[in-house]
């Protein structure tokens, strides 16, 4: 891993910045376009931490300002369906303290508003963050309109051991099927990570 990177600014526009490093190395780095605004000018020194992703058919370099972003960066990487594009995009629109006060609160309407995050990506990272970023609420609000108390699949998976969030996200968009079908696919998905298996097409970015 690439801790971080020192040197000058050689270019710079919203999203990416390019670094020429003391060697004479000039690195494009992405960037939220939070940072993009806070960064010096070129031809002045910069130092951002950095995570180095690497496929089989790119390295891309994504750089902060502090420790603390590349942090909240990483843990939204974790979250299933979210990849660097999305990542940055959280990140330009919320700032962490923001991030956290969202998931504590269960508040997924507030990261609708970033570009690339639907109704159902939205729910997920409430779901998938807390207790990571911050600790939130053990049932979803109502609000959001995942099920909840009063459903008995709910209710029964409660009962073996998943959590209200688990078990309301599991059975979301299953209504008007039979209780058996429901519960199996709800174990289906929790099986295969938190009801998230197969991308939603309203939240996925396009990375893996």
């Amino acid at each position: 891993m690439i801790h971080y990177v020192r040197g000058t600014v050689a270019a710079r526009e919203a999203g990416r910045v390019v670094i020429e490093t003391p060697g004479g190395l000039g690195l494009d780095v992405l960037v939220p376009s939070s940072t993009s605004g806070r960064l010096p000018e070129p031809g002045h020194p910069v130092k951002l931490y950095t995570h180095l992703a690497i496929r089989e058919d790119s390295w891309q370099l994504a750089g902060f300002l502090t420790t603390e972003e590349r942090d909240v960066f990483l843990a939204l990487l974790a979250v299933n369906g979210v990849g660097m594009k999305v990542a940055l995009a959280v990140l330009g629109h919320v700032k962490p303290g923001g991030l956290r006060t969202a998931v504590a609160a269960g508040d997924w309407k507030a990261l609708t508003a970033v570009v690339g995050v639907g109704t159902k990506l939205a729910q997920r990272l409430v779901v998938e963050l807390r207790g990571v970023l911050a600790d939130g609420p053990e049932e979803i609000p109502a609000a959001t309109g995942l099920p909840v108390a009063g459903d008995e699949v709910v209710e029964g998976l409660m009962a073996l051991g998943y959590t209200g969030a688990e078990a309301a996200w599991a059975v979301m968009g299953t209504e008007g099927t039979p209780a058996a079908a429901r519960l199996r696919e709800a174990l289906r998905r929790l099986d295969s990570g938190r009801g998230v298996g197969v991308a939603d097409a309203d939240g996925r970015d396009g990375n893996p």
